[in-house]
């Protein structure tokens, strides 16, 4: 699976306010989507943000929740309407390298 090198560093770096972003994640999770749907939604925020190094690491797990690339591929194509297509084109590149390496 594909790292976050930066998070990693924060982690390191910063391993309170680490545990406690964890802790926020965990928490704004109720339980109410599968871990397939959530990895979805994520992959969708994080590419409208243009997060390239969690987009990575994020179609890894919504693989391994069972999402197929198609998908995924629709989950990120959904970003385009929210954050602009020059947003979606700028990370596409690696997002597909890291989709591929993965099929």
């Amino acid at each position: 699976m594909s790292r976050n090198l930066a998070f990693d560093q924060f982690k390191e770096e910063f391993p309170k306010t680490a545990s406690i972003f964890g802790q926020l994640y965990q928490s704004v999770s109720s339980k109410a989507l599968d871990e397939k749907t959530r990895q979805l939604v994520y992959l969708g925020i994080l590419i409208a943000v243009r997060y390239e190094p969690a987009v990575r690491v994020h179609i890894s797990k919504a693989l391994k929740a069972g999402a197929t690339p198609e998908e995924i591929k629709e989950a990120i194509m959904l970003a385009i309407p929210a954050s602009g297509l020059c947003n979606f084109l700028s990370i596409l590149p690696n997002m597909m390298d890291e989709l591929n390496k993965e099929e």
